[in-house]
C-alpha cells in the first residue's frame, strides 16, 4: 500500500504527460521511425515506461529501462500484465551510477521541461550517450532549440504580487524566492513585447558541456511593462518529426515558462532589453537545473517608466513626434 502512495504523489504530472496528444504522438512516431527491428534501446528516465512500450512496438530486442522513482514498481506491474517484462531490464537508480551489459543502438528519453533544459537534461542526456550509445548509435530526440522573448502578463505576476501584503502581513521574501524560480504557465502569443529570439540550439547527438550562457538583445514593437521572460522550446524528435511548444503552437503540458522580473519595468517601442542567461546543473545527482538571469534596460526605458506622458506630449525619445504617434504606437 505504501507503495502506491508513493506512486500516486506524481500520478496527476504522469496524467498530464501521457494524455497530451502533442507530445505522446510524437514520441510514438518518433520511436517507431528511430527503432529497428533487433535494436537494443536505453529508456533514460523511463517514468511509467511509455517509450520504452513504444520501442518494443517498434521491434527493439531488450530496452533498458532507467527510472530512479518509484514509479518503476508501476512500470514493472504494467509490464508485466502485458506480457512485455521479459524484454525489459529493469534499473531502479541514477543513470549517472548504472553500468549495462552491453551498448545500446538507441537512447529514447522524455526528461523535458517546460524549459526544455530545466531537468538538467544536459548533463544526464550526455553521460548516457557516453557510456551507454554505440557508435553512430541513435537518438530520440536528436535536438532542442530554445526561445526567449520579454512578456507582459498583469495575470501572471499578480501571482507574485500577492506575496507583498497576506493578511497585513509583509510576506516580501516570498516573493524575492519565487522570482528566482522557473514557472511554469499559459502564455498569450500577443502578450510578447518584442520579437522572440533563439536562446541556444543543442543537438544531444554532439554537444560535450552541460553548461551554457548567451546573450540576447531584444527590442520592443510596442510600449508595455516588462514582468518577466516566456521561454520555450522547438525540439526536432528523429530525422522531420518535431515539436514546439511556443505560445503560437497547440497546447502542451509543459505550457511555457515564465522567468519573472522582481519589480516590472515600463518600456517604450523601439527601446531595447539586454538579457544575459546562463544555464547548468546542480551538484550532485540531482534533476535540477541553475538558470540565471540578468538584464539591462536602456536609460531611456528606465527614464519613461518614472515619468508620465501624455499621448499628445512630445515623445521623450526626441523624435519631434507626439507620443501616441511615436512610441506610444
Amino acid at each position: 500500500m505504501s507503495r502506491l502512495r508513493k506512486v500516486s504523489t506524481r500520478f496527476d504530472d504522469y496524467y498530464e504527460m501521457m494524455s497530451d496528444p502533442v507530445r505522446t504522438d510524437a514520441f510514438r512516431r518518433a520511436v517507431k521511425r528511430a527503432v529497428r527491428p533487433g535494436d537494443v534501446v536505453v529508456d533514460l528516465g523511463a517514468g511509467l515506461g511509455i517509450l520504452s512500450f513504444f520501442a518494443l512496438q517498434a521491434g527493439a530486442r531488450k530496452v533498458y529501462a532507467i527510472e530512479k522513482m518509484d514509479s518503476i514498481e508501476l512500470f514493472r506491474e504494467v509490464a508485466r500484465l502485458n506480457g512485455l517484462d521479459k524484454r525489459i531490464v529493469f534499473i531502479h537508480g541514477n543513470s549517472k551510477e548504472c553500468t549495462l551489459d552491453e551498448k545500446a543502438d538507441v537512447i529514447v528519453s522524455e526528461t523535458l521541461g517546460s524549459f526544455a533544459l530545466d531537468e538538467n537534461t544536459l548533463e544526464f542526456t550526455i553521460d548516457a550517450r557516453e557510456r551507454f550509445l554505440k557508435p553512430g548509435g541513435r537518438m530520440v530526440p536528436e535536438v532542442v532549440r530554445l526561445w526567449l522573448a520579454p512578456v507582459e502578463s498583469e495575470r501572471i505576476y499578480r501571482k507574485l504580487d500577492f506575496w507583498r501584503n497576506v493578511g497585513g502581513v509583509d510576506f516580501s521574501p516570498a516573493l524575492g524566492e519565487l522570482t528566482r524560480r522557473l514557472l511554469v504557465e499559459d502564455i498569450d502569443e500577443e502578450s510578447l513585447l518584442s520579437r522572440p529570439l533563439v536562446y541556444g540550439g543543442f543537438d544531444f547527438r554532439k554537444i560535450k558541456t552541460p553548461f551554457y550562457e548567451n546573450r540576447l538583445t531584444f527590442t520592443f514593437e510596442r510600449p508595455g511593462t516588462v514582468h518577466g521572460l516566456a521561454g520555450w522550446f522547438d525540439a526536432e524528435l528523429f530525422d522531420d518529426i518535431a515539436i514546439s511548444t511556443s505560445p503560437s503552437s497547440p497546447r502542451t503540458h509543459w505550457r511555457q515558462a515564465f522567468f519573472p522580473m522582481k519589480e516590472p519595468i515600463k518600456v517604450i517601442r523601439g527601446d531595447f532589453m539586454e538579457v544575459l542567461m546562463r544555464v547548468g546543473p546542480k551538484p550532485g545527482m540531482l534533476d535540477d537545473t541553475v538558470i540565471s538571469y540578468d538584464f539591462f534596460c536602456s536609460q531611456k526605458a528606465l527614464e519613461i517608466g518614472a515619468q508620465k506622458v501624455g499621448r499628445n506630449d512630445p515623445c521623450p525619445c526626441g523624435s519631434g513626434n507626439k507620443f501616441k504617434k511615436c512610441c506610444g504606437v
